[in-house]
């Protein structure tokens, strides 16, 4: 191989380790991954549903992930912050599993009230969010998250593409919890490889002018 060649693949590879970075996501802050509602203020609420009450109710809502995610904080639309929200809650996800209600628990996480930031809605409906989450990996897909606490109440809100469901009570088709997920997508495989072998290529160049 001659210099000038030996020049003109380097050029080429440092083009192709560019590009492969340019799909990599950045991950300097964290992006909404998915969110039930166009927005978590302004809505009108149904009821609000027990998601603990005791101990003998817990909420569910399904969600879907069109790429794979890093999850690592959450915002979620509380009742009645004053009487139902002074001990934190149990964040947990679920598979999907048969006839469209929760199959298997593949995360729990359970956070203190303190590291929730809380922005009171008014009437009675108030946002909790926090960004503590240990990172939750999971693939794309469909999946139900659930908020829990024995003192904790989830409001529910109309939506014709949700799913709610409260243990103990029903499955609610068309109706969502508010909540959103927060984190980064996770890099393709094949973009990883892509980047891999740019990487590979400029060092064999290198080697090669050493010689």
């Amino acid at each position: 191989m001659t210099f000038r060649s030996m020049i003109t693949t380097a050029r080429l590879s440092l083009g192709a380790v560019a590009l492969a970075c340019a799909s990599l996501p950045m991950t300097a802050s964290a992006d909404v991954v998915f969110q039930s509602l166009p927005s978590l203020t302004g809505n009108s609420a149904t009821s609000p549903w027990c998601s603990g009450c005791g101990g003998s109710y817990r909420v569910f809502d399904q969600f879907t992930l069109n790429s794979a995610s890093d999850i690592t904080g959450f915002s979620v639309n509380i009742y009645n912050v004053g009487q139902y929200w002074n001990s934190g809650m149990t964040f947990s996800v679920w598979s999907l599993g048969g006839n469209g209600l929760p199959g298997t628990q593949v995360f729990s996480q359970t956070l203190g009230a303190s590291d929730f930031t809380t922005t009171d809605l008014g009437g009675g409906q108030a946002t909790a969010t926090t960004d503590d989450l240990l990172h939750l990996n999971l693939a794309a897909g469909t999946y139900y998250a659930s908020f829990y606490n024995t003192n904790l109440a989830v409001w529910g809100y109309r939506n014709a593409g949700g799913v709610l469901y409260q243990q103990g009570a029903s499955l609610r088709n068309g109706e969502s919890a508010a909540f959103a997920l927060e984190g980064n997508a996770v890099p393709e495989p094949a973009s990883l490889a892509l980047a891999g072998l740019a990487l590979a290529a400029v060092g064999v160049v290198r080697r090669r002018k050493s010689a």
